[in-house]
């Protein structure tokens, strides 16, 4: 039976890395224009019953999920993701299934042991961002966060695996279950409380149905951890913690926490929904919808290989993957910010919309650290990662608190677009120091040429939409056109262009 499954996960050529990765990524792709449509309807279910300072509380709560993971995770969803590659590839069963659950144990513990503080804490730190009425409402939903990290680690363990069409199956039963359990409760009046309530039970069930499939197949004889390179994993885990810690400070999750001890609710409720839009519209780039199979591939072959030449190769390739979807969206999203929110959510949300071409630079600007954050893992330079991180966290942190009471809701805005930038150019600096990080100029010029073309076309259109009808129209159209431009000045060779077309569209293509 081990060496039944070490074939099925462990393929020995290139080819079979090639079709799992091929049928992986078919399936997150599909699956994530699925669940990103389900989602966007989850986003407009809780804007339209929340009113505007409810959805602020809402959101400040979910983004406290974003800390507690981020620091008491102990690196378990780095190591996870960097480590199951490598033991896949080397067909060690065992570690894998030693790793995983020794990872959610300690995940379990840590996340425990900081809710609690956080607890205990909470009479100091209500009153200081205005949420002391809430103490018991967040006890109440501290059991939801802890599933929610969890099944955020069985993620990782899935697509780390190629396992993701199974997941992206159970996933998108999850959402659709709080599509229908959100509309259920918001509607007839579940408020704040039914909101999260909703958030905790459905990622509780999520975990049942991600983490049971994964023991009863991984079946372990015995908890030992004597075979496993625990030094590297340790050492792999702690930096990349450590380097998450100053993360969070550039995340929307610390804005939303300064403007609610600075300003009024209302104003955290428009921050919350212009972070909220962003981050969602930003799900569709290719970072988050095939990410986990570019990483997984590239950690098997450079621990096949260990060739630097190939990966040097991946990070130009990404880049210019990343830009040819990064860049037209946030133009899209600067201009057409207003339709979306008047003919999509609720006219309340209105004076959002300048905030929310904002972030959407700001997401643009930080989706570019992806392919340096591949190189950087795939060379264990997670050192690097951590001091860039911490020194532009300090940074991020002083601007909020400066920014905000002078500019409001801009201040945030501000900071933290400015920091993800710095640090990502000192991440480029840095790094390419040690490797070569080549640049396909000509092919990042044609993006911003043809993007520029349909920004143009959308200009003309953002003062005609009256009707969602329209705004479908207008995004179709654009896209459309950008991709007709892209066509006929195509940013990629013809060849990378065939093979990408064919591994989305023909069945069994490698």
């Amino acid at each position: 039976m081990i060496r039944d499954k070490i074939r099925k996960i462990n393929p020995s050529h290139d080819a079979d890395i090639k079709k799992a990765a091929i049928r992986s990524g078919k399936a997150m792709v599909y699956g994530k224009i699925l669940n990103q449509a389900i989602s966007f309807g989850v986003v407009w279910i809780q804007a339209h019953y929340l009113p505007v300072w409810a959805y602020g509380v809402f959101g400040l709560f979910i983004g406290t999920v974003t800390y507690v993971n981020t620091l008491s995770n102990a690196g378990t969803g780095e190591i996870a993701r960097r480590f199951i590659p490598e033991f896949t590839e080397k067909g060690e069963i065992e570690a894998i299934g030693r790793t995983v659950r020794g990872l959610v144990l300690i995940r379990f513990i840590f996340c425990a042991l900081f809710l609690g503080i956080i607890v205990l804490l909470f009479d100091y730190l209500g009153p200081l961002l205005k949420i002391a009425d809430y103490k018991s409402l967040f006890i109440f939903y501290s059991f939801g966060i802890i599933f929610t990290l969890e099944c955020f680690l069985l993620f990782g363990v899935y697509w780390a695996l190629l396992r993701q069409p199974f997941y992206m199956i159970i996933f998108t039963v999850h959402n659709l279950f709080r599509l229908v359990a959100f509309y259920y409760v918001l509607s007839r009046g579940g408020g704040l409380v039914g909101a999260l309530a909703v958030d905790a039970i459905s990622y509780f069930f999520l975990f049942i149905a991600l983490y049971l499939p994964f023991i009863n197949e991984f079946d372990i004889k015995s908890f030992s951890f004597s075979n496993l390179p625990i030094k590297r994993m340790f050492r792999y885990g702690i930096y990349m913690y450590s380097s998450n810690l100053g993360f969070i400070f550039f995340s929307t999750s610390t804005d939303l926490y300064v403007i609610s001890a600075l300003l009024d609710k209302h104003e955290l409720g428009l921050y919350a929904f212009a972070a909220t839009l962003g981050q969602a519209i930003m799900k569709w780039m290719p970072d988050r919808l095939i990410g986990s199979i570019i990483e997984t591939a590239i950690y098997r072959e450079f621990a096949r290989k260990g060739d630097t030449e190939k990966l040097q190769l991946y990070f130009s390739k990404v880049l210019t993957l990343q830009t040819f979807f990064v860049v037209p969206t946030a133009i899209f999203v600067v201009i057409f910010a207003s339709p979306i929110i008047e003919n999509v959510f609720d006219s309340k949300f209105l004076p959002s919309s300048a905030i929310c071409g904002g972030l959407a630079v700001v997401f643009a600007i930080a989706a570019f650290k992806y392919p340096l954050t591949l190189v950087a893992t795939s060379l264990e330079k997670t050192r690097l990662l951590f001091f860039s991180q911490t020194v532009f966290a300090v940074y991020n942190l002083i601007a909020d608190i400066v920014l905000i009471p002078i500019l409001g809701l801009w201040g945030a805005v501000i900071a933290t677009g400015s920091s993800f930038l710095f640090m990502i150019i000192s991440i480029w600096i840095t790094l390419g120091r040690l490797v070569r990080l080549p640049v396909e100029g000509i092919a990042l010029f044609k993006i911003l040429v043809n993007s520029s073309i349909m920004g143009v076309y959308l200009y003309y259109l953002s003062d005609k939409i009256s009707s969602i009808f329209g705004l479908i129209a207008a995004i179709i159209s654009a896209g459309v056109i950008y991709l007709l431009i892209s066509y006929f000045n195509c940013p990629v060779d013809k060849e990378l262009r065939k093979k990408l077309l064919s591994s989305l569209f023909k069945k069994g293509s490698s």
